[in-house]
């Protein structure tokens, strides 16, 4: 049961699509319970304590559809937040698509809202776990950005993310927004490989700060030296981790240049303070501060 305004719903998208537009808290209560399929919140300033529950989906972007094209990554989300201060708490947030090549993408959180704020949550997935907005200026391939962030705005937003479980294999993290991890765990998932992933791929709009993580855990099953820290999906991408711990599956070089040469020379990847970590062999266009 979810509740909202002194109105029940059974229904997830139905209770977030009866919510007007406000300038104040809207609060949704969920109940403890396991929503399925694919869902938007599209109106600011609304909270979701999710007491536990489970939202979750299973489409991926290799999936052929009806008009004989693949569904693509940013068609896959199971949560979409399209508007600006939301908060969510308690709440798992998951793709369960699974990976392989005939898989693909899997956004389990695709965020185009500024300020969006999570706190004790979990977000699970394979490949491209969470997106935050937005959208890189150019694609690679055509059609790579069909979906509902396609004709979206191309502004910078912030999002924070506190006590929070972030699980994936490749790319899990990535886009062109900024965001602050604090105290989280990034969970890098096996898929017994040579190379078991990369925990980020920004796409940084080049004056902004990019991917901050404070007081974070870098966690794995993933065997030892197998897994990158970042690679950047544009030129100008950043990544800052400090006083965090590094498991022993990073790999000793710590980033790798997306086979981009020329990226070496604009990437900001930055290490400061962290424990565990195995920075004399980091790559030498990385910084590592202490």
């Amino acid at each position: 049961m979810i509740k909202t305004k002194n109105k029940y719903f059974t229904d997830l998208q139905e209770a977030l699509d009866s919510i007007e537009y406000s300038d104040s808290e809207t609060v949704i209560e969920l109940d403890n319970d396991t929503y399925y399929g694919q869902f938007t919140v599209d109106k600011p300033n609304i909270t979701i304590m999710g007491n536990g529950s489970v939202i979750t989906g299973s489409l991926y972007g290799h999936e052929i559809l009806d008009d004989g094209y693949k569904r693509g990554t940013f068609n896959t989300y199971t949560l979409f937040i399209d508007a600006d201060n939301v908060k969510l708490y308690d709440l798992c947030i998951m793709n369960n698509a699974g990976y392989g090549k005939d898989i693909g993408q899997a956004i389990a959180l695709m965020s185009n809202g500024d300020n969006l704020r999570v706190y004790n949550c979990e977000i699970i997935s394979y490949q491209d776990t969470l997106f935050i907005g937005p959208l890189p200026e150019k694609e690679i391939e055509p059609g790579g950005f069909k979906g509902p962030m396609q004709n979206k705005e191309r502004r910078h937003i912030t999002n924070y993310f506190e006590d929070t479980y972030i699980s994936g294999s490749i790319d899990f993290i990535f886009g062109s927004g900024s965001a602050y991890f604090n105290s989280c765990v990034l969970y890098s998932r096996n898929i017994n490989a040579e190379i078991n992933g990369y925990v980020c791929a920004p796409s940084t709009i080049k004056e902004y700060p990019g991917f901050i993580f404070n007081y974070c855990e870098f966690l794995s099953d993933c065997k030892d030296n197998s897994v990158y820290l970042a690679r950047p999906w544009r030129n100008n991408a950043k990544v800052y981790i400090k006083n965090s711990y590094i498991g022993k599956h990073i790999k000793p070089e710590g980033y790798h240049d997306w086979d981009k040469t020329e990226a070496r020379n604009t990437v900001e990847f930055v290490e400061e303070n962290n424990i565990n970590a195995n920075t004399p062999e980091r790559v030498s266009w990385a910084k590592v501060i202490k």
